[in-house]
């Protein structure tokens, strides 16, 4: 018997685990509405948001080759996954510490180390992006993945929900400077993130046959463009995802604009985030559903037509004389697909 037969039912727990704590810590560090908020309260700048998005989207994707690369001759995941996950969530940590001292008297310094922060943050997010799913591919069966991402997503969802109501209360804390208020909803993203990392050391991992030790990122490359020329299906698939990739990156400035025209001020952005996490509730329980009883085609065409009525949202919004009604769909919209379309 191997170790994933043996450690199956721990294995799932601890990667359910995982699952839900970093979704919870994630909640308090929000690419698409924390952190653009946070930009726009301490610098005023559309642009900044804008270079922040960009940032975010080239960290994630660079290191995904290398990644692929470097799993093919390790005989565990694991540690790669471990190591990635410290390095990019304990500048988080440090962001929160910059915040609290110096965001009134220097917030282009705080920039400067958010910008850091994200930059690593979500470079180990694109490692991780890689070497996770082939833990999980290690370690949970087949014929339950698509069930286990449901419920995994579901739970998360859950735990997110009550975190951005924590968010909410946090923002409307007037007893606590601006500055403070911020710092601590880094610092409950430390908590969780790093407690996700803790459930990580619980999963058991049997080793597999090396592979090459050497790893050639330049062959592989080669490799992916001889299977993007054979494969139209795959060809497909990466055109979907740099063409809803790029209507993505006008998500960031969706919080921009809501705070503008939605009552509320800091405390609506709890409400974003609540509604964006019913989304991923309603993804959970709608695509891990279609992923096992039709196929992941079904799951990724439904979040293409999500993500194409979310940005109606937004347009409806700008013409109507009621835009929050509007704005709270936008965000329960992008919450379904945020939280469905990276497993899809």
């Amino acid at each position: 018997m191997g170790a994933s037969d043996r450690y199956a039912v721990r294995n799932y727990a601890a990667l359910t685990g995982d699952f839900v704590l970093f979704s919870i810590g994630f909640v308090f560090y929000d690419p698409l509405v924390v952190v653009p908020a946070f930009v726009k309260t301490f610098t005023g700048s559309d642009l900044i948001v804008g270079l922040l998005a960009a940032l975010r989207v080239l960290a994630i994707t660079l290191p995904q080759l290398w990644a692929a690369s470097v799993l093919i001759a390790r005989p565990r995941k694991r540690p790669l996954l471990i190591w990635s996950s410290l390095g990019g969530r304990l500048p988080v940590l440090a962001l929160s510490v910059v915040t609290l001292l110096w965001a009134a008297r220097a917030p282009w310094l705080v920039v400067g180390v958010l910008s850091l922060s994200v930059a690593l943050f979500f470079a180990s997010e694109g490692l991780n992006g890689i070497s996770w799913p082939a833990l999980v591919a290690h370690t949970i069966p087949a014929q339950v993945r698509g069930r286990f991402f449901g419920f995994g997503q579901l739970f998360s969802s859950l735990g997110a929900l009550g975190a951005g109501y924590v968010v909410r209360i946090i923002l409307s804390l007037d007893a606590l400077p601006e500055s403070s208020r911020w710092g601590l909803l880094f610092a409950c993203a430390t908590c969780g993130l790093m407690l996700s990392v803790l459930s990580m050391l619980f999963i058991r991992e049997e080793a597999e046959t090396r592979a090459a030790s050497r790893v050639d990122v330049v062959r592989s490359a080669k490799t992916m463009a001889g299977y993007l020329k054979a494969d139209k299906w795959l060809r497909r698939v990466v055109l979907l995802q740099l063409v809803l990739g790029t209507a993505a990156a006008s998500f960031p400035f969706f919080v921009v604009r809501a705070r503008e025209v939605v009552p509320g001020g800091d405390q609506s952005i709890g409400t974003f985030l609540v509604m964006q996490n019913l989304g991923g509730v309603a993804a959970a329980l709608i695509c891990g559903q279609l992923i096992d009883r039709v196929g992941s085609w079904a799951a990724v065409r439904a979040g293409a037509v999500v993500q194409t009525a979310s940005l109606g949202m937004v347009i409806l919004a700008s013409l109507s004389g009621a835009p929050q009604g509007f704005y709270l769909a936008a965000f329960l919209l992008v919450g379904f697909v945020t939280n469905s379309s990276w497993w899809s």
